[in-house]
């Protein structure tokens, strides 16, 4: 935990970073933090880093626009610790400028480990989402369909992680998902079974709700979809999912024997 003192000497420094060397395009902000004595795993701790970009952000206020090449260097030039300075910066900026800001925060991104993409979409994503849904959800479906695995992937956790936090947004994001069911799904198909099967444990009113809209399909793709998500026993899916079962279609068959194995195994059956 930083002490008062280091927080007054981090401010100091930084202070004198930001009036005699950024001015002048000198980049190594490290020389803010580098006396700090303590270290987590041979590591200056995350607090201190955190601390300083607060600080950048507070002290540099309206200018903040005028140092974008800074805080892109921060990313591409600086490891772990302008990675988390960058994220920071981010998560304070993004909201004010979104046109200026989402560029360089989709940039990082896209030449980002899984580590540093959970990071982002954790720590810049999530509280937009969160705040401002009707801002950044378009944005949130487009990282969950996006062609870097990485970021799909995390932009499937990212909606997952949303739907925890505003569980009244689960409708408007389950209507995106079933809207395209209709439509061949080819690789997102794992997606929308993920998102189905965390709004099946987060609402399972409004998991029964989409039983209720989709049991009758015969569509295998769909088929697919509700039965893929059984885990457990629930008296309303079970006949629906018998009922497939003797289909003369094999693919929605397949899907529901498999279902309804599950089924009458947590039934007791």
């Amino acid at each position: 935990m930083l002490t008062i003192d280091w927080k007054e000497r981090l401010n100091m420094d930084t202070e004198d970073y930001l009036q005699n060397k950024l001015p002048k395009g000198d980049y190594d902000f490290e020389i803010i933090f580098n006396a700090y004595p303590e270290r987590v795993n041979g590591k200056i701790p995350a607090e201190v880093i955190n601390h300083v970009a607060g600080t950048i952000v507070q002290r540099l206020g309206k200018t903040h626009e005028l140092y974008v090449p800074f805080y892109q260097r921060l990313w591409a030039k600086k490891g772990d610790y302008g990675k988390i300075a960058f994220t920071l910066i981010m998560s304070k900026l993004l909201p004010k400028k979104p046109a200026v800001y989402m560029p360089l925060f989709d940039e990082a991104l896209a030449h980002a480990d899984n580590a540093e993409v959970l990071m982002l979409m954790d720590k810049v994503m999530l509280p937009l989402l969160r705040k401002h849904p009707e801002k950044y959800l378009s944005t949130a479906y487009a990282y969950s369909v996006s062609k870097n695995e990485v970021i799909c992937k995390n932009g499937l956790s990212l909606l997952v992680k949303l739907i925890k936090k505003r569980e009244d947004l689960i409708p408007t994001i389950m209507e995106h998902f079933t809207h395209q069911w209709s439509y061949p799904l080819g690789d997102t198909v794992p997606g929308h079974v993920m998102m189905l099967k965390a709004v099946a444990k987060q609402s399972p009113e409004y998991y029964l709700k989409v039983w209720e809209e989709y049991g009758s399909s015969r569509d295998p793709q769909i088929v697919e979809l509700l039965c893929a998500t059984v885990t457990d026993y629930i008296p309303q899916i079970e006949a629906p999912v018998e009922l497939w079962t003797r289909s003369g279609n094999a693919r929605l068959k397949k899907a529901a024997t498999a279902a309804y194995k599950i089924v009458m195994k947590k039934k007791g059956a």
